[in-house]
């Protein structure tokens, strides 16, 4: 089966440009300094991923059971004028949640990366209302924690988890992650 691509101009390679600041870059350098899995969310699974978060499955703490101690997400975000940008966050467990540190790109060619703060998202029962950053982690966390909660109970799961190769212009600079796309099946490659 052929590899994915993880997506060109990725929110992950330019955290590591040398145009971005030292502390983005100190904070991807990290992640593949540890060996920390990134994972690329697509469209349609961000869908998904923002539908689970009403659910109970969103809060279990079988989710933190399901994910690795330290990762990366990113995903494209729509906003109400439809201009559009990448949002990634560095995931970090914690003993009742996970550490959240987010970053944002615009879709620009040379865009410069920013920070966007931290948020502690909570697991169990009785958790708090959140702001949309946390229930934004919060949909995409469990929604690539469902293949392997999934597994566990024998049943399918509507969301692969795909080995991927960083694009051509980004081979160098991506090198030593562990990189993946979160997909539906249907997407896979046949």
């Amino acid at each position: 089966m052929p590899r994915l691509k993880y997506p060109e101009e990725s929110l992950l390679a330019a955290m590591l440009g040398e145009h971005a600041p030292v502390d983005l870059r100190r904070a991807a350098r990290r992640l593949r300094a540890e060996g920390a899995p990134a994972v690329a969310i697509s469209n349609d699974i961000a869908g998904l991923a923002h539908g689970l978060v009403s659910s109970a499955v969103s809060r279990s703490p079988a989710v933190l059971d399901a994910l690795p101690p330290l990762f990366w997400i990113e995903a494209q975000r729509e906003t109400g004028t439809g201009a559009g940008g990448i949002r990634g966050w560095v995931v970090e467990k914690k003993r009742d949640g996970l550490a959240a540190r987010g970053f944002s790109v615009a879709l620009a060619r040379a865009a410069i990366p920013e920070p966007e703060g931290t948020a502690a998202v909570p697991f169990g029962a009785g958790t708090p209302e959140e702001d949309e950053e946390i229930r934004t982690v919060r949909g995409l966390v469990a929604a690539i924690s469902l293949p392997e909660m999934m597994s566990q109970m024998g049943e399918a799961s509507p969301i692969l988890l795909m080995p991927a190769d960083a694009s051509d212009q980004d081979t160098t600079i991506l090198r030593g992650f562990r990189l993946s796309v979160a997909i539906s099946p249907d997407a896979a490659p046949g």
